[in-house]
């Protein structure tokens, strides 16, 4: 029902648009101090995307004009000048004029420099760009250009990430990498919120359509200093529409291979005299699922079948010239089916998942140049899950799970001594609810950013996390950053990490039907394991179930060492070396047997273990509108207490000629860590013709998959999924100025598939259509 009220509800916000209206005009002047810079291109972008361009004249002087109402991205440029970009609103009939200051190369320490305003955040104070950790921003023009319809499809294409499965949890638990983490180490969040839904710790990134994303914020290494104890390998900071300043509407449909569908409406308008605005947005996506592994499963897929269902909106009201309000929220529902046969009695496995958030917040600047931003968030996460036999409906399992927290925040920041003096701080709490369990966070944060001198910048922060039944946990952070020339440029960032465990590794009874292993928490196992006994499920055992305490909280030390060198305007190297120290790391391992055969864990924290690699990515722009990007990853994941064990002689391993005595080189990785991992990107636009290609190629080398002979670490005689080269390629063209694209995208074009990888689909073929409708925009 609501996937046919969702075109009438857009249809009907998008009726109210004029499409008359004044346009604005825009006049300036490009100096060099009181100097003219003649001859200097000035372009205005909306939406990633090339409105108008001009050059300025001898004196300096441009103007444009028939310009459509709204917020744009103004860039200036010039041979020899550092590139100026900021963010700009223009009315309708109004005419603005405006002085843009260019920095000389020889003097610039930053290749481009992006004003505060550009990556300003409503509904955050927490700025990126402030950050001592390695930093990514995925911008929407490229993920257009990639083709995406999920996130998950966008981040495996970036240097140093990987999505992976956890068989373990069922094929529907897919979750990120990032510097060796997995993904129950990555806080997810949803413009500075965290967001709730995981399975065995993974979080399934194809919950998230891209439609409204307007960037992605990667921040890779410990970061829990400034954004709390799930940050401890990184954070992906999903950021939606931000500046509304024009009516506009925009509808998208996509369709291909496995009968996948995606469409998409959104709306957006000012109000009140452009006071407020309102953001509305609906995306409807299923698909058949797929299978490969077909020698093995002969009915059903490896990938679900499942339709899903997303609403979005947010809205901001200026109050007066110091508060700001803003009210966001996002509903998803999720269904998906799988039926599987691997043996004589196929089954049905059926999940439900809802996921609602919503925030508001007051946004305060104040006269003294303080800045403050009380926010209250909610976020709630349930599912239902049923599997049955599919001959005699017999339900074998039903699994009920939600999650709510209640979160509340506040956070400030002020600029001292003329600008060289940034402090960022916060504080606030939280109640989590899982079925019949609560629990209580709480915290406060301060960062520190000092620039002595315009070659350096210095960084110290500091965060208390408190727990209500671990306690607290103090994480420090510093970092610096150094800019020797224009060219080069270095930073270093440390930082520790903190990590309660959830309640699913503390509190858990589940049985997977489609494997029969049963997993317990760790805090509830005796009890729970008492009433397996009593009921004679329980087969054996092993001695290391008498080793299962209570979880501590894990630890972690993180280094980062980055360095960038740009010997043109065109070309920029940029080399980062990682190191992780993670203490008490939780691990799940067989600590029994059921009566039927099936393997029983629990959960135990393990001494210490350690990632640390290299990332390195190359930049260039050899012709205009030309961009090649490729980057790669070396990665050391390994378990310190195996490592030591093997240096002792105590391990064996299962070679061909049988057993023989572990050596440090028989160690391959931690499961499902590939040592080597590459990827290219080239993307071309032609603005003339208003044509987009892109071409994509990424390789991952061999991964662990299962410990074979059961010594504790993989060895070159287990289990691996094989070394794999995927490519994909994408070509969009907009028609009738701009306000059409139709778009054709071919995923995996070498039809690359492995069992032992089931969310990987083989070759895809999709077709899509978008259709921009504006003020003043007629076809």
């Amino acid at each position: 029902m609501l996937h046919k009220l969702l075109p009438a509800f857009i249809f009907l916000l998008c009726s109210h648009i004029s499409l008359a209206q004044s346009n604005a005009i825009l006049k300036g002047t490009v100096t060099e101090g009181k100097t003219p810079v003649p001859a200097a291109t000035i372009a205005l972008d909306a939406d990633y995307k090339t409105v108008k361009i001009v050059v300025a004249g001898n004196d300096g002087r441009f103007e444009i004009r028939g310009i459509p109402p709204g917020t744009y991205t103004l860039t200036a440029s010039s041979i020899g000048y550092q590139t100026l970009s900021q963010l700009i609103v223009l009315k309708a009939g109004r005419e603005q004029d405006i002085r843009l200051e260019l920095t000389p190369a020889s003097q610039s320490l930053e290749g481009t420099t992006v004003t505060g305003n550009v990556y300003k955040k409503d509904d955050d104070i927490i700025d990126i760009k402030k950050i001592a950790q390695p930093v990514t921003v995925i911008t929407k023009k490229t993920i257009a250009m990639l083709g995406s319809r999920r996130l998950d499809e966008v981040l495996r294409e970036q240097t140093g990430m990987a999505i992976v499965n956890d068989l373990g949890a069922g094929n529907r638990s897919v979750g990120v990498q990032m510097q060796g983490f997995g993904s129950e180490y990555i806080m997810i969040m949803l413009n500075g919120q965290p967001m709730n839904g995981r399975f065995n710790g993974n979080f399934d990134l194809s919950r998230i359509s891209v439609s409204d994303i307007e960037r992605i914020e990667i921040i890779k290494g410990a970061s829990s200093s400034l954004y709390g104890c799930e940050a401890l390998g990184g954070v992906i900071n999903i950021i939606t529409r931000q500046h509304i300043n024009t009516r506009q509407g925009m509808a998208n449909v996509q369709y291909g291979t496995y009968n996948m569908l995606d469409a998409t409406l959104e709306g957006e308008t000012p109000f009140a005299g452009d006071k407020g605005s309102v953001y509305l947005s609906g995306n409807y996506y299923r698909t058949d699922g797929f299978n490969v592994n077909t020698p093995y499963l002969k009915e059903g897929q490896t990938a679900p079948p499942y339709n899903s269902l997303t609403f979005q909106g947010r809205s901001k009201y200026r109050l007066n010239d110091v508060h700001t309000a803003n009210l966001s929220g996002r509903y998803s529902s999720r269904h998906s089916v799988m039926d599987r046969n691997y043996s004589a009695q196929p089954f049905r496995d059926v999940l439900d998942e809802t996921d609602l958030n919503l925030g508001v917040s007051l946004n305060s600047n104040l006269r003294n140049g303080i800045r403050l931003l009380n926010r209250y968030y909610f976020s709630r996460y349930s599912t239902d899950q049923e599997a049955a036999l599919l001959q005699t409906g017999k339900v074998l399992q039903t699994n009920r799970f939600t999650q709510s927290v209640h979160r509340l925040e506040l956070q400030g920041t002020r600029d001292f001594l003329d600008k060289k003096l940034s402090l960022t701080g916060g504080a606030g709490g939280d109640y989590q609810g899982m079925d019949s369990v609560d629990m209580y966070n709480y915290f406060v944060y301060l960062q520190a950013n000092y620039k002595p001198a315009e070659k350096y910048e210095l960084i110290a922060g500091v965060r208390y996390d408190g727990n209500s039944i671990f306690g607290g946990k103090v994480n420090p952070t510093i970092g610096a950053a150094f800019h020797p020339s224009q060219k080069i440029s270095f930073k270093f960032s440390a930082g520790n990490g903190f990590k309660a465990p959830t309640f699913a590794q503390l509190y858990q009874m589940f049985t997977n039907v489609s494997t029969g292993y049963t997993v317990i928490g760790a805090n509830n196992f005796e009890e729970k394991i008492n009433i397996l006994q009593e009921t004679g499920m329980i087969q054996q055992l092993f001695d290391v179930a008498g080793d299962i305490k209570p979880l501590k909280p894990e630890t972690s030390l993180s280094l980062n060492l980055s360095a960038t060198w740009k010997p043109f305007t065109n070309t920029e190297f940029s080399v980062n070396g990682f190191y992780n120290d993670i203490r008490n790391q939780i691990f799940f391992r067989p600590v029994g047997l059921m009566k039927n055969g099936q393997p029983i864990y629990s959960y135990f924290n393990i001494e210490q273990a350690f990632t640390k690699g290299i990332e390195a990515t190359v930049k260039w722009s050899p012709l205009n509108g030309l961009s090649i990007v490729s980057g790669y990853q070396y990665l050391d994941a390994k378990d310190k207490a195996s490592l030591d064990a093997i240096k002792s002689g105590s391990l064996t391993v299962r070679a061909d000629g049988g057993l023989r005595t572990a050596v440090v080189s028989d160690y391959y990785n931690l499961p499902n860590r590939s040592r080597h991992s590459a990827n290219m990107q080239v993307f071309y636009e032609h603005q003339p013709l208003g044509l987009g290609v892109s071409l994509r190629g990424n390789y991952r080398s061999k991964a662990g998959f299962i410990d074979q002979d059961n010594n504790g670490f993989i060895d070159p005689y287990d289990v691996f999924i094989t070394g794999y080269f995927t490519g994909s390629a994408s070509i969009r063209k907009n028609l009738l100025k701009d306000q059409f694209t139709v778009q054709f995208t071919v995923d995996n074009v070498f039809d690359y598939t492995d069992h032992l990888m089931p969310s990987q689909p083989g070759r895809m073929f999709i077709a899509g259509l978008t259709w921009r409708f504006k003020q003043n925009m007629k076809p």
